[in-house]
């Protein structure tokens, strides 16, 4: 029994010792997802996730690498490096495409442990200066239990990185009372109902009402709640670098 525990301490190390090199030599890579609207027309959107090579390559498997990217505090140092490249891989395109062409906003997902760093935003605005990026090419996505654990942080990344065009999104609004008087405590640009309220909106007056609730207690636009679906094709995505 002790020799086991010590073969998945080890393997565990092993992961993580890899993870953390491929932090350094191009390990990860990055995936879009388009996200459509449901109606009329908004400028191109997509949301951007982390792939890690390995794991795609199904040297390990499905689903190991994230959960010890947060045992080891290293999400953080990947929330940075998506940052980074996106801001690199936008020069990249702009120097291929027609110039004028639409630059898609990026749903980037943000971590607690990122939340709590005081340089993070900092680091954003630096890169946002030097790669020359339009308003609303970074939207920040948060969990809702995130945002409510850390609002005096998120008030403050908000006022830092607001001005410069970075946008926030809070996932999982539950139409609750708490989550009403928290909208206009912070007022994100975009919310991401819960799949709950969703489900239940074309069933009765009360759900429907959910919904429509956040425009009028944090002065949201309905443009700005929950107004993007995937769409069919956008269930694969595709990668950008």
């Amino acid at each position: 029994m002790t020799l086991q525990m010590e073969d998945e301490s080890t393997i565990q190390k092993n992961i993580a010792d890899k993870l953390i090199a491929a932090l350094k030599t191009g390990g990860f890579v990055l995936y879009a997802q388009k996200i459509l609207p449901l109606a009329g027309n908004a400028p191109p959107f997509q949301e951007v996730l982390v792939r890690f090579k390995e794991e795609e390559e199904k040297l390990l498997p499905p689903g190991t690498f994230f959960p010890m990217l947060q045992e080891y505090r290293l999400l953080p140092y990947v929330d940075r490096w998506v940052v980074s490249r996106l801001a690199a891989w936008s020069q990249e395109s702009r120097s291929r495409t027609t110039p004028g062409s639409p630059v898609p906003a990026n749903g980037v997902n943000l971590s607690e442990d990122t939340l709590r760093e005081p340089t993070f935003g900092d680091f954003v605005a630096k890169n946002i200066e030097s790669a020359k990026l339009p308003e609303g090419f970074f939207t920040f996505e948060l969990g809702w239990d995130t945002a409510l654990l850390h609002a005096e942080q998120l008030k403050n990344i908000q006022a830092q990185l607001g001005p410069l065009g970075c946008r926030f999104t809070f996932a999982g609004f539950d139409g609750s009372e708490g989550s009403f008087s928290f909208l206009k405590v912070l007022k994100p640009d975009f919310v991401k109902l819960s799949y709950g309220t969703v489900k239940d909106v074309g069933r009765g007056l009360a759900a429907s009402e959910k919904v429509e609730g956040p425009w009028a207690a944090a002065s949201l636009s309905p443009a700005s709640t929950a107004a993007r679906a995937r769409s069919a094709s956008s269930k694969c995505s595709s990668p950008i670098s």
